[in-house]
Parts: structure tokens; sequence; C-alpha cells
């Protein structure tokens, strides 16, 4: 095990370097760049105003020139300094992450509960209208775009019948969670909740949809092995096979989606937290992209780039949980 994870973290440490060289690549790929639009803002500034900023920045180096530069920063533990806030850019990440984190995490609790019941109900009765009703659902979720969603739910829960705040993020759901179970209210946890409603439910429906129809097709799979057969003769009740022997082993190709799909909220938080005003990882890289604040772009997408090779570390340590026969230490 110890070998595997050792590896891994070397595959990681490569995925990480072609990052960060990519990003110093289509960095200057960008039209235009910081000093572009100070001139445009302060018409005062000359021409060798310009490229005096240009050379304090860095600006003028090639991509190579500035791949080695930042990755002997990152060497450092600096990821350097915002152009346009002027404060370091692991401060502003710092200051950002929990608010995607919890956002992302609560979508993907909300996508599951959604989906394991609705997948194995959709398994359990095939051909039934339960089994079709789900079919819709998940054409459904794929097919509409999430900050859709967003739009049509803000319309209805806050313009039309004004019961949810349409954007901000109120205060961390970890803590009003921690502080309403040490005081016994509820309404603390809900008065933070109700921020965090409409954003999550908007990124949980595709990955809802997308684990339902995953779900059902590993069951039906499962269910005509013969292990299911066998439990069956043993007087098993119906019960304790379907959720310990089919549910569980149909979770583990479902469990490969579900670390993907972790990344693919962050990713595709970036557009729901601007849907929503949410003061996030999403939006502060919208933010550095229309600034060209080339430090925070690199930082957020390196960020992002790190999460998500650990969410795929994460789930191939899970599948010895949920599959025994798999061990990492023979190979």
């Amino acid at each position: 095990m110890t070998g595997f994870i050792l590896r891994r973290l070397v595959y990681a440490g490569v995925v990480l370097v072609a990052v960060v060289f990519f990003l110093a690549v289509l960095v200057k790929l960008v039209p235009g760049d910081a000093v572009d639009l100070m001139i445009s803002s302060n018409p005062g500034l000359t021409a060798a105003d310009a490229a005096r900023l240009r050379t304090e920045l860095g600006l003028d180096r090639s991509a190579v020139a500035q791949f080695i530069h930042y990755a002997e920063r990152l060497a450092d533990g600096d990821f350097g300094q915002s152009l346009r806030h002027g404060k370091p850019v692991w401060d502003l990440l710092s200051e950002r992450l929990p608010a995607t984190l919890e956002l992302t995490v609560l979508a993907m609790i909300l996508a599951l509960v959604i989906a394991i019941p609705l997948g194995m109900m959709a398994a359990l009765r095939q051909g039934s209208a339960v089994d079709y009703a789900a079919t819709v659902f998940s054409v459904l979720g794929v097919a509409t775009p999430g900050f859709l969603v967003g739009i049509l739910l803000i319309l209805l829960f806050s313009v039309d019948l004004g019961w949810l705040p349409p954007s901000g993020r109120g205060q961390s759901l970890t803590i009003s969670l921690w502080r309403a179970i040490r005081d016994w209210d509820a309404a603390v946890f809900w008065a933070s909740l109700r921020y965090y409603a409409m954003p999550a439910l908007s990124l949980a429906l595709v990955v809802a949809a997308i684990n339902a129809r995953l779900i059902r097709s590993a069951m039906l799979e499962v269910l005509r092995q013969d292990f299911v057969l066998f439990a069956k003769s043993k007087g098993l009740t119906r019960r304790r096979i379907n959720f310990r022997h089919v549910l569980r082993n149909a979770l583990i190709p479902t469990v490969t989606i579900i670390g993907l799909q972790l990344g693919f909220l962050i990713s595709g938080a970036f557009i729901i937290e601007n849907v929503f005003g949410w003061p996030g990882l999403g939006r502060l890289a919208v933010d550095a992209i229309h600034w060209r604040d080339y430090p925070l772009i690199q930082g957020t997408v390196l960020l992002s780039a790190v999460l998500f090779v650990s969410l795929t570390l994460l789930v191939d340590l899970l599948y010895c949980v949920l599959d025994p026969r798999i061990d990492y230490a023979k190979r």
C-alpha cells in the first residue's frame, strides 16, 4: 500500500508540474495584459511607464522564463502577489476556499441522497413507472445546464415566493452547524443553510442524474450474479441482500465517477458562484481573468488541480473499503 501511494504521489507531482507549465504558456496567449487595463483606466500612463511596469511584473519574459520563475517561487511556498488586490495570492485563496469546499461537499451529499434511492428503486422495479420516471429525471438533469437551473430557482424561490436569498453566502455552514448542535437551536443552522440551498441544488441535479442512471445499471448487472441467487437460497432477507451485497458491489464503479464528479463540481461551481454571487474560488477566478491578474489565475487553477488529484487518490483508497479483494500491496 505504501509503495502504491508513493507512486501515485510521484504521478501527481508530474501532473502538477505540467499544469504549471501549460498555465505559463496559456497566460502568454491571452490577448492583452494587466498593464493594458491600467492604461485604459489611467490615460496619463506613457509608453515608457507601461514598459517599466511590464518589466517589474515580469510580463515581458518568455513563457519558459515565467514557468521557471513561478516554479522557483512555488518551491518556496510563494504563490505570488495579486496584481489586482495587492495581497498575497495564497491569502486570497485561503479566504475563498472554505466557501467553495462547503458548497461542493453539500452539493455532492445532496446529489447522493437523490441518486442512490432513485437508482436503487429504478433497478429493483425495472420497467415500472418509477423506472421510467428515473429515466426522465436523468435525461432532464443531464440536458439542463446548471446555470439555467440556478436562474430558474432564483426566479421562483427569491423573486416570486421570497423564501430564499438570491445571492450571498451568510455564515459558514460548518460553524452554524456546530453552534446549532451546541445551543440546540435549528434556527441558527437554517439561517445559514438557506443561502446554500439553491446553489447546492443547481450543482447537485446534474450529478444526481448521472449517478442515478449509473447506480441503476450497476445494480442490474450485480442482480444477475450467482452470489445474489446464492444469498436468496440461504434465506437472507431482501433488504439485507439489496443493501449489503447488491448496493455495495454496485457502488464500486460509482465511486470512480463520484471522485471525478467532485472535481467537476469544483470547476462547475465557477459558473454557479457567479450566478449566485457566491464568494468562492469561482468568482475569484472570473474576476482574476477579467483583470488579467496572472498570479491569481495561476494560483486558482493550481489549487483546483491539487484538489482534483487528491480526490482521485482518495477514490483509489476507498476501493479497498468497498471491495476487500482489491489489494494495492500486491501491485
